[in-house]
């Protein structure tokens, strides 16, 4: 069967902008487990094009973790912050995606129904605390003068990183989930291949001026 693969959402927790889950592994057995083999592989199929979108998901928070590391004045950080924005909304877009496939998928096997669902809840959670480091992200994008960008930042960060626990935790439970699914769907890892490592990129960092240090605010 499909093994049920690390997604990559894990990633998202520790630089506030990117994310790792995991994959079912397809059972290649015939005879009288078939049935189940089959609902094992049709579950590992659509969790695992997770793997797609979010690898391009880590690629866009690298390209703007290089830009905020470069910013030099307040426009360069509202496009640094812009890019941030814009990948969110899109890997937020697949993740919705996600969730419909999922609730589209029949599963006559009880228990995997219940993963299913139990995934589902799990993917909701990332959309939604993803969505919540966006509008966070959003304060910086909207800053209208260099006075008002401290406090903003500030304001950012803290929404922030409130975003990143609740992600961290989701990571968590969405790792125990995708072990259980395996373990149930007697997946196993192919010998000579090690695990891929569960902490990617999370939401990303404020990006911060550097040579155009902002007023200090009364």
């Amino acid at each position: 069967m499909i093994q049920v693969a690390k997604t990559g959402m894990g990633k998202l927790r520790r630089r506030q902008g990117a994310r790792t889950a995991g994959l079912l592994l397809p059972l290649l057995l015939l005879g009288c487990g078939s049935s189940k083999v089959a609902q094992c592989n049709q579950l590992a199929e659509v969790v695992n094009q997770t793997q797609g979108f979010m690898q391009e998901f880590e690629t866009e928070i690298q390209t703007f973790s290089e830009s905020a590391a470069q910013v030099k004045n307040l426009d360069d950080i509202k496009l640094a912050a812009s890019q941030y924005t814009t990948a969110v909304d899109k890997v937020v877009t697949n993740l919705d995606g996600l969730v419909a496939d999922l609730e589209a998928t029949s599963l006559r096997d009880e228990d995997l129904s219940m993963f299913r669902d139990k995934y589902v809840g799990v993917v909701q959670g990332f959309s939604t605390a993803l969505t919540q480091a966006r509008e966070a992200m959003d304060l910086v994008v909207s800053v209208q003068s260099e006075a008002e960008l401290p406090a903003k930042i500030e304001e950012s960060q803290q929404q922030t990183m409130k975003a990143v626990g609740e992600i961290e935790t989701l990571s968590q439970t969405e790792s125990q989930l995708i072990n259980q699914v395996n373990a149930y769907c007697g997946a196993a890892q192919p010998a000579g291949e090690t695990p891929a490592p569960t902490d990617t990129p999370p939401p990303a960092e404020t990006p911060a001026a550097t040579p155009t240090e902002p007023p200090a605010t009364p």
